[in-house]
């Protein structure tokens, strides 16, 4: 395909476009049916989301305050005792961990020992096989 076959492609789809007939669209404007301002008539949308806002307000927002204050006073207590078990855990934590450091060291001692004897007992025969034995 060329240019100019490509051209005139465009030109016969423009002139088909253009020669066609606007289709008229009916619209019922009836009652019931939106007016210009947005508002549809016999509607009272507004009040009902109104109420339906007044109701969940009620339901979360409103209530006994004798409960709320309950709520308020377990809500601390909670807290409390949340608080409490933390330090409870961090002090065993630190427990456990001194505890753990004391019997390292006497295993460090031991350790060291077993490996002192072990030591001299290995230089003592290195030094009879090297006849270094004084």
């Amino acid at each position: 395909m060329n240019l100019k076959e490509l051209q005139d492609m465009i030109k016969e789809e423009l002139e088909s476009y253009m020669s066609e007939e606007e289709v008229d669209v009916d619209v019922d404007m009836e009652a019931g049916d939106i007016d210009a301002d947005g508002a549809e008539s016999g509607d009272d949308s507004e009040d009902v989301l109104r109420q339906i806002y007044d109701m969940l307000k009620d339901k979360f927002e409103g209530g006994d305050d004798a409960d709320e204050i309950e709520d308020e006073e377990a809500e601390e207590e909670d807290a409390e005792l949340a608080e409490e078990t933390v330090e409870e855990s961090t002090e065993e934590i630190e427990e456990a961990k001194d505890e753990d450091l004391d019997e390292g060291k006497k295993d460090d001692e031991d350790m060291k020992e077993e490996v002192s004897t072990e030591t001299t007992h290995l230089q003592e025969r290195f030094k009879k096989l090297a006849n270094i034995i004084k």
